[in-house]
């Protein structure tokens, strides 16, 4: 198993235990369902909860209740919970998921970690809670195609954080053909290609 330096820099001892049960969790239910890609699973610290992790960079004191969406195994929702403490912040997650196995792992991940996270079994359209301070996902939908499913879900955000791989240029440049968009870009600390969007606003271009 390849640790994370990143993580190892900051986190107390605690967090670091149970990031461990996380990865316990995750490796004995990845046999019995694809949560995340086999090939990754030796990696994973880097791959995923590293990845999943620098986005705390970006959520600040003001930032209350977070949505993370298509989170599949909790990434990044329960990675930033985990380790928000050692930023010294406090914020509240919520992840969601359409597959219902997927939400037995999840609960049964948070359960174990003694979180205090609530799980969506339900398709965007169907959160009832409509605005968030921050919206986050993870090779979830190209941006355009993201941002219109919040659109007509109604989902409102002050933030919307997501992690881009190699392809980021052509994704920001095809959905500005559609929509205004104030977003900056932060380099990824696991990958040099990839990039982390900051989205501050959007608003849809009139036809």
């Amino acid at each position: 198993m390849i640790r994370s330096k990143y993580l190892d820099s900051f986190v107390s001892r605690e967090t670091s235990r149970k990031l461990y049960q996380y990865h316990q969790c995750l490796m004995n239910n990845n046999q019995k369902m694809s949560l995340i890609s086999k090939s990754t699973e030796r990696e994973a610290y880097i791959r995923h909860y590293e990845d999943s992790a620098q986005i705390i960079e970006y959520i600040s004191n003001q930032d209350e209740n977070i949505l993370d969406i298509g989170t599949g195994a909790g990434l990044p929702g329960i990675i930033l919970d985990l380790i928000k403490v050692d930023k010294k912040l406090d914020f509240h997650v919520n992840l969601l998921e359409k597959s219902p196995k997927k939400c037995k792992f999840l609960k049964e991940a948070i359960r174990l970690l003694d979180l205090d996270i609530k799980i969506h079994n339900a398709d965007v359209s169907m959160v009832r809670n409509k605005n968030y301070s921050v919206v986050t996902a993870r090779a979830f939908k190209p941006l355009g195609t993201f941002l219109n499913i919040l659109h007509k879900s109604n989902i409102k955000f002050k933030k919307l954080i997501l992690l881009k791989g190699e392809k980021y240029k052509n994704e920001i440049l095809d959905a500005k053909k559609y929509w205004e968009i104030n977003c900056e870009l932060h380099d990824s600390i696991t990958n040099k290609a990839s990039k982390v969007f900051v989205i501050n606003s959007v608003k849809r271009i009139s036809a």
